[in-house]
């Protein structure tokens, strides 16, 4: 049955791209930028959050959305839709991936 939490399942496998760069990926819900998710029947819409309003990979990161949603049993259609307004924060990571990136990283470039 398709529900939220399949969705949410299926965007695990949706891995921010300038994390992959960074040699930490990390994915978009790890990240915080998964901002809502709608269903109506076989509808979905996912709304993301970037965390740059100038992100330049921002239409394959929809593009990774629609296909792994998409590809999900039930799914008639499926739109990602960014909020343009919507201000990402370093805060909004979980807290494992925020770890993963302070290996890599100084500290005071990662905050939590």
């Amino acid at each position: 049955m398709l529900d939220e939490a399949a969705i949410y399942t299926a965007l695990e496998r949706v891995v921010d791209p300038c994390s992959i760069a960074t040699g930490a990926p990390i994915t978009l819900r790890e990240m915080g930028m998964i901002e809502s998710i709608d269903l109506d029947r076989g509808a979905v819409r996912v709304t993301l959050r970037l965390t740059s309003p100038v992100c330049w990979q921002a239409a394959n990161i929809i593009a990774m959305v629609e296909k792994a949603v998409g590809a999900l049993p039930g799914v008639d259609s499926v739109v990602c839709a960014l909020n343009g307004r919507a201000q990402w924060m370093p805060d909004m990571m979980h807290p494992d991936a925020t770890a993963r990136l302070r290996r890599l990283r100084p500290l005071a470039e990662v905050r939590s």
